[in-house]
């Protein structure tokens, strides 16, 4: 059978039979894939220490209907720097896992696949914090066709601007403004202005949420990310611990 080589992140891992993994792929070409690392758990030669959550590697595989086999990989990066500190494991773990969660399966979206591979290279370059952190969810959203509502109030239409406006769980993210609607969660005229900042702005490290937006920007995209997802992400929890 052909070997189809692509650049790829590992953003999932699991412990198959007594010598197998389980490995989630996102790659350049291919989108998500899932494929079976045979003798990975005892494999030196064919996979060294390559097979880690969010590494960089070119990835050969055989392609099959249901899960491929991971032939071999070259190690790219594993991100060293992020491993050295709680705060970078926490946030590049939860990157993958919404991904996978996410990205349809075997769809490719090359410009996911350099949004996460840019949120992972700033994470190794930089202390990790939530400006980064929001940047990177209201961009995967956007690229995945999720974009909130963040311009206009839901039911007069003004633009929100400055005022902002409050929303409620479960509302698809829709804003009213002051006038429109009163009660629920509020996000303020700084933190709608950082978020369609950042969906204006390429590059991470440029947006810089003010430290009174965070909080609000942080509530309301976990409300909305989570009204996307069929279960809770498992690495929110370990995420919180960190700043």
């Amino acid at each position: 059978m052909r070997m189809v080589t692509d650049d790829a992140l590992i953003i999932g891992l699991m412990d198959f039979r007594e010598n197998d993994r389980i490995v989630t792929f996102f790659s350049r070409d291919h989108g998500r894939i899932s494929g079976v690392a045979r003798g990975a758990r005892r494999s030196v030669k064919r996979f060294g220490g390559a097979l880690e959550l969010f590494s960089r590697l070119v990835l050969n595989f055989i392609p099959a209907e249901g899960l491929v086999t991971v032939h071999d990989v070259d190690p790219v990066t594993i991100y060293p720097n992020i491993r050295a500190t709680l705060e970078g494991i926490a946030h590049a773990g939860y990157a993958c896992e919404l991904v996978a969660a996410l990205a349809p399966e075997r769809m490719a979206n090359q410009r996911l696949f350099r949004l996460l591979a840019a949120y992972l290279e700033q994470l190794d370059r930089y202390p990790a914090n939530r400006s980064d952190r929001h940047f990177f969810e209201i961009n995967l959203l956007n690229i995945l066709g999720y974009r909130p509502p963040l311009e206009s109030c839901c039911r007069c239409g003004d633009r929100l601007g400055d005022k902002g406006g409050g929303w409620s769980g479960g509302d698809e993210g829709r804003i009213c403004c002051p006038r429109c609607g009163r009660g629920g969660a509020r996000l303020g005229g700084e933190a709608i202005a950082g978020l369609l900042q950042s969906l204006a702005i390429g590059r991470f490290g440029q947006v810089v949420f003010p430290e009174r937006a965070l909080a609000e920007v942080g509530t309301y995209l976990e409300a909305f990310i989570a009204d996307h997802l069929q279960r809770p992400l498992k690495s929110l929890a370990f995420l919180r611990l960190s700043p």
